[in-house]
């Protein structure tokens, strides 16, 4: 393993990397309130030594604050976009982490959360079949891929709780008296994905980077002289990557820009910088994607391999899972290898679990492979599937977009995120911010 990558290249596919669990962004929250002095039986990064002595070396043990920075794809390759936060990474060892398989947000925030990873907590994807509930689900909405309106699950009286193999320890911060508020944006505050964590009733929402960092400062305000886990989540940098392109220079503006309010937040934070500890990471990166490796699938071949199918695909980004009938495995196997060719690999959902050594255990088996499929598709760099859609008379777009990044898959940069852990006066420092 490299010390360099923290990730280890599949032997048998080269440029994708297995999942490493022992430095993973599922035990980032854990160790989180490990620094508050607080136990909730998960993994941490602590157990790792060369992890531990950089905490030690920043400040972070025996907080009284701590604020987690989860930015939303900003993988390795990515953070010097970020200028001074990559400084600031440089000077504080060069921490890295691995994400989840598939690299796509519902598995992976679930997996934060939650401190275990997906196929314990069982939200596999992005858009997966739950036989349970009969459909291919947008997790991220919690809403039928055939009705996708925000919670429309929720609202047709689904406790979508019930989709969780394990459940979380949030609850138990009450017990052990530390206040926890997670800081989202409006639109999704409280909603979709909010459902599967409990945190609609500690759930502020913000509606633009300022906003979030005025809005964290009241909550550190409100909550003065009490144990408090702050986290805060930031989609800006998804969606700028998904638009425009993971090193594009609109991607490093939308960097400029949180890091040049988070500078001006430290600031103003002079009297809680020793006793706030920050942690900036993120769920996975992106990959830039080329239209000459975009593999399309027509409504006619869709249609022609539906028959052995016992339902819609489902997605999740560059991964994409195919829910297969008994028997027609290797006619369906087949056909996917046709199309994509060189550009991705189509393993059998034993083959995966192997391949990327997923805790896949006892019962809950036969569960996971109906929700990740019997054939899972793994595009390598730069490639995207697409299922098209018949032409339709549109009217003619002023600008056209396209997609020009994506994720899901587990190239080095959507699998190996950065980890910045400092308290806040050792990061002022670093930063060389003054207080106001």
């Amino acid at each position: 393993m490299s010390r360099e990558h923290v990730v280890k290249e599949l032997r048998e596919h080269k440029g994708l990397y297995l999942p490493n669990y022992k430095q993973n962004i599922f035990s980032v929250v854990p160790t989180a309130l490990r620094f508050l002095d607080v136990d909730v039986n998960r993994q941490t990064l602590l157990n790792t030594r060369s992890l531990k002595r950089v905490f030690e070396d920043t400040c972070c043990m025996d907080a009284e604050n701590v604020v987690c920075l989860v930015v939303d794809s900003v993988g390795v390759h990515q953070l010097p976009c970020f200028t001074h936060l990559f400084d600031a990474w440089s000077s504080l060892g060069r921490l890295k982490l691995s994400s989840v398989f598939p690299t796509i947000t519902s598995a992976a925030i679930v997996s934060i959360h939650l401190g275990i990873p997906p196929e314990r907590h069982g939200i596999v994807g992005h858009k997966v079949r739950f036989k349970q509930l009969g459909t291919v689900v947008d997790t991220l909405k919690m809403a039928s891929v055939k009705s996708l309106s925000v919670d429309r699950l929720v609202k047709s009286g689904i406790d979508v709780r019930v989709l969780l193999l394990e459940n979380g320890f949030y609850d138990e911060l009450k017990d052990k008296e530390v206040a926890h508020v997670e800081l989202m944006p409006s639109d999704i505050a409280g909603t979709g994905l909010s459902h599967l964590l409990e945190v609609e009733d500690i759930t502020v929402g913000f509606s633009n980077v300022v906003d979030a960092f005025s809005t964290l400062r009241k909550v550190l305000d409100k909550f003065e002289g009490k144990k408090k886990i702050v986290n805060v989540y930031f989609g800006l940098m998804d969606d700028i990557s998904h638009k425009y392109g993971p090193l594009s220079e609109e991607y490093r503006l939308a960097a400029h820009h949180v890091e040049e309010v988070f500078t001006h937040f430290l600031k103003g934070l002079s009297g809680k910088t020793e006793r706030t500890v920050f942690l900036f990471f993120s769920d996975h990166g992106q990959g830039q994607v080329h239209e000459e490796k975009t593999v399309k699938v027509s409504e006619d071949d869709a249609e022609d391999v539906s028959r052995f199918m016992e339902s819609p695909p489902g997605r999740s980004g560059r991964v994409c899972h195919f829910y297969v009938k008994e028997g027609e495995e290797e006619r369906v196997k087949d056909w996917i290898e046709g199309k994509v060719g060189e550009n991705g690999v189509v393993l059998s959902f034993e083959e995966l679990c192997r391949s990327f050594n997923l805790q896949v255990k006892g019962k809950n088996r036969e569960e996971l492979k109906s929700r990740m499929g019997n054939l899972v598709l793994v595009l390598k760099g730069e490639a995207e599937l697409k299922f098209q859609r018949k032409e339709k008379e549109e009217k003619e777009k002023i600008v056209e977009e396209k997609w020009r990044g994506s994720h899901g898959s587990t190239t080095l940069n959507e699998i190996l995120v950065p980890l910045i852990a400092a308290r806040g006066d050792v990061l002022k420092e670093v930063l060389g911010v003054r207080s106001r």
